[in-house]
């Protein structure tokens, strides 16, 4: 039995030896152990190369201000382990956090000595269940990577949404758009409505393909529902979404183009909700959406001059980052980048390079983090190894209309947010 949360979660890490492992067989052990929590929970199951994040938030905040209780799981986890799984925007305390893991740990135990060792996401996963089961009315839940052969997908979803495909995890995804795609399609289930978003063509055609099969409604953007009236101001974005017979004027203060798009995503998948009966009001659907913000993404943490902190972790979100940034705006732009080493981090600077030239590269502390050693010999990039040198080479020339943009992992961000903007875990 376990005493104190930190042994906990030094628990946890200590699995993270097993890495990564193909196949439910010790999910579903697991679960069967626990009664299969996850039958119980209604479930908004989401896939997607970039915008879960978001989409995820703007859901579960109009679903909570319609007087829901909703569980919200995410990854990465950060700042702590325990950020993964939230109730009403409320992270798992510790004392449940510990009290979830002792009771896994009789369970863990049997299954190691059996040759079933559970890996970490295995275990995150069977504590975000048991955790949700008794304390929330419905789920709202992203994948970590892919969708098929990923360890959320033992989720039975009421509705399923697919954001984008794109360029990422391909060590494990595949190098093709049309296996990505159906990495990502293999979360729909039978007679399950999935929401799809602005896909490739090549992705769009295998994830529809793959709908027709399970017999799962789709729901596809440009198709079925599309976007007007577009604007955008300093302080917010304004849009219309049209759906077949409807018309719904919306806002945002979410900065960039791709936050429309996400916020659509989240709409038709509460459409899909009240078709099912749940009771949303649309003044507070709006209301809960004009005050979403997320943390790292494209958000201000300083003014005059002006510090955005962007988790901007791939090329594609990387381009939808650069967009969103008005160059005339600002005397100089600089730039502190870093990333993890299997991330394609030569397009991603390449991209970052449109908005300047100014552009310093560093580490933090993570075992996959970037090196000098990982960079290639074209690129021209300042490489200062310490984070906080870095930041301080860069801070130290700062002007009142200056930018200076932190960007990369989404880990490396919040690194940076915890240790200069004294955000508390």
């Amino acid at each position: 039995m376990l005493q104190t949360y930190k042994e906990a979660e030094e628990f946890l890490w200590s699995r993270r030896g097993l890495g990564i492992k193909p196949g439910f067989e010790r999910l579903d052990i697991l679960l069967e152990y626990i009664d299969h929590p996850e039958n119980t929970i209604p479930t908004i199951h989401i896939a997607g190369t970039n915008g879960k994040g978001s989409t995820l938030t703007f859901i579960a905040n109009a679903l909570q201000e319609n007087g829901y209780r909703v569980g919200t799981f995410t990854s990465p986890g950060l700042p702590s382990v325990r950020d993964h799984m939230a109730i009403n925007h409320h992270t798992i305390s510790k004392a449940d956090f510990l009290m979830c893991v002792n009771r896994l740990i009789p369970i863990i135990q049997q299954m190691d000595h059996e040759n079933h060792a559970p890996t970490e996401y295995e275990i995150l996963m069977a504590i975000t269940l048991l955790y949700f089961k008794e304390n929330v009315d419905i789920a709202v839940i992203e994948t970590c990577m892919g969708g098929r052969e990923d360890v959320t997908n033992r989720v039975n979803p009421i509705v399923t949404v697919i954001t984008t495909v794109g360029y990422d995890h391909m060590t494990f995804l595949g190098h093709r758009l049309i296996d990505i795609a159906s990495h990502k399609a293999g979360i729909m289930k039978t007679n399950v409505p999935v929401i799809v978003g602005n896909l490739p063509e090549e992705a769009l055609a295998v994830v529809e393909e793959n709908a027709k099969q399970k017999q799962a409604p789709s729901i596809v953007y440009d198709k079925d529902f599309f976007i007007t009236d577009r604007q955008y101001t300093r302080i917010k974005q304004s849009f219309t979404i049209h759906t077949k017979n409807h018309c719904f004027p919306l806002s945002i203060q979410m900065a960039g183009v791709h936050q429309t798009d996400n916020a659509t995503l989240a709409f038709m998948a509460l459409q899909s909700l009240q078709e099912r009966g749940y009771v949303l009001q649309e003044e507070k659907i709006a209301d809960a959406f004009y005050r979403t913000v997320l943390p790292l993404r494209i958000e201000k943490v300083q003014k005059y001059p002006d510090v955005l902190l962007d988790g901007a972790h791939n090329t594609a979100s990387t381009e939808q980052f650069v967009h969103s940034i008005d160059r005339d705006d600002y005397q100089h732009i600089y730039v502190l980048f870093s990333a993890f080493r299997d991330k394609q981090v030569d397009q991603m600077l390449t991209i970052l390079q449109q908005l300047t030239n100014h552009i310093i590269i560093t580490s933090f502390p993570h075992p996959r983090s970037l090196s000098r050693n990982d960079l290639s010999k074209t690129n021209h990039s300042i490489y200062i190894e310490d984070a906080e040198e870095a930041y301080l080479a860069i801070k130290d020339k700062l002007q009142k209309n200056d930018l200076f943009i932190i960007t990369g992992s989404l880990h490396f961000v919040s690194y940076m947010r915890q240790r200069f903007w004294d955000v508390e875990d």
